[in-house]
């Protein structure tokens, strides 16, 4: 989408409004919370054969002591759980190594294999962001039984500063239970819901974060996607080669080589910590303008980096005076083929369309066979099922509610199953 667009759904399009956690699930790690209930204590001495001033004298040094090795803990204490991260159930529906299917339910902890996800060889995993379907039990299948399709991804939208920060394993599990593996768009800024998104923030720029800044929340993140073990889809940094989030190339102070240096940064911590179940979805905004296809390639981490290739695009129909109905080929066309030159599978993980000038069931119907048809490397695509911030709302109701179960828009077996590949712990 260009950046007038998502400047217009920035206010509370990527934020997931948050409730209270659930006790005992995934709590908060932080400073503050690692240094409560350590404050170093000195026994009371009789007094036999030593004064009172040593005592004491005793005590500060004690205590000077203590506050020394607590803040030499703290880095590490920062990414430790004080209780397990709940582990990932099977994919519901997914191959297991004995050819068997599973069942959704809970797993052993000491017995749950790693998991990772397989791009389906043909076809496509249908995706869908919704803010309610993580969070709420029985949000899935209320889903599919309105819709008559199964999402096999739900994403939602996370930043680092704002908001929920936490891995949120329980609802990666629940995810996993109907059937689906959880993808989490992944944004290093602050951008709190309801109120002004600021691109300058100096504090998070690109160098800080390839600089080891922000290391202790990314490592205590890591910590929890690998201690969790199911397959999760990492959308990191997204549309960076647009100009309206802060990771963005040419703003907030960042430079040419910064954003690849940044990406593998966090990538190398999570190889640290073992999370091998993460796939990794480098996500432009679609290409709309002469000699933007050149500009993306300075911002490519590399294969070794990267496991998808993805962008985002709506048909904002007339909503705005710079926008205008635009069908499937406008809208992807020229973006599918500078992606498809990377050699990865291909994502579209943000795809919608407004009602407003033109047949909306007929943009999806007819869409989604275009791509169907003359889009062999798609392989997976993400339906951005919500109101953006300026109250467009992109939502699959009314016409277009059913188009998904219609054979005439997504054929036979064009929908896959998550395939799960098995690592050794």
């Amino acid at each position: 989408m260009s950046a007038r667009a998502v400047g217009a759904r920035a206010v509370g399009a990527h934020g997931v409004r948050i409730g209270t956690a659930p006790g005992g699930l995934n709590p908060t790690e932080r400073v503050g919370r690692a240094s409560s209930g350590l404050k170093p204590e000195v026994p009371i001495a009789d007094g036999s054969g030593v004064s009172a001033r040593v005592i004491r004298n005793i005590g500060v040094a004690l205590a000077a002591l203590g506050a020394v090795a607590l803040v030499i803990a703290i880095p590490h204490l920062a990414g430790r759980a004080e209780h397990p991260t709940p582990t990932a159930p099977p994919i519901a529906g997914a191959p297991l190594p004995s050819g068997e299917r599973a069942v959704a339910g809970p797993s052993e902890p000491d017995v749950a294999p790693l998991q990772r996800l397989v791009p389906p060889a043909h076809g496509v995993l249908l995706g869908v962001s919704n803010p309610a379907l993580p969070r709420d039990p029985g949000a899935i299948p209320d889903w599919t039984a309105a819709h008559g399709a199964r999402p096999r991804i739900v994403n939602w939208f996370q930043q680092w500063l704002s908001g929920e920060t936490r891995f949120r394993a329980d609802w990666a599990a629940r995810v996993a239970q109907q059937g689906a593996v959880p993808m989490i768009t992944w944004e290093p800024w602050s951008a709190p819901e309801g109120a002004k998104h600021v691109v300058e923030q100096p504090d998070i720029s690109l160098a800080r974060i390839a600089a080891g800044d922000h290391d202790g929340y990314i490592r205590t993140f890591a910590r929890q996607v690998a201690a969790y073990r199911g397959p999760v889809l990492l959308r990191l940094m997204h549309e960076m080669n647009g100009t309206w989030f802060s990771w963005g190339e040419g703003v907030n102070g960042n430079r040419p080589g910064d954003f690849v240096a940044a990406w593998r940064h966090v990538h190398r911590v999570f190889d640290e910590e073992g999370a091998r179940n993460v796939s990794w979805v480098w996500s432009i905004n679609n290409l709309e303008s002469a000699g933007a296809e050149a500009s993306i390639a300075g911002l490519y981490p590399g294969d070794r980096w990267v496991d998808w290739v993805a962008t985002s695009g709506f048909n904002w129909g007339t909503a705005y005076s710079w926008s205008a109905w635009r069908d499937a080929d406008a809208l992807y066309g020229g973006t599918y083929q500078a992606l498809a030159g990377f050699g990865k599978p291909i994502m579209i993980s943000e795809i919608a369309t407004t009602d407003l000038g033109g047949d909306p069931a007929a943009w999806v119907r007819d869409g989604l066979a275009r791509l169907r048809e003359s889009y062999p490397l798609l392989h997976a695509l993400v339906w951005y099922d919500d109101i953006d911030g300026a109250g467009l709302d992109f939502r699959l109701q009314g016409p277009t509610q059913r188009v998904l179960a219609s054979t005439a828009a997504t054929g036979t077996g064009w929908l896959q199953e998550p395939d799960l590949r098995y690592i050794p712990g």
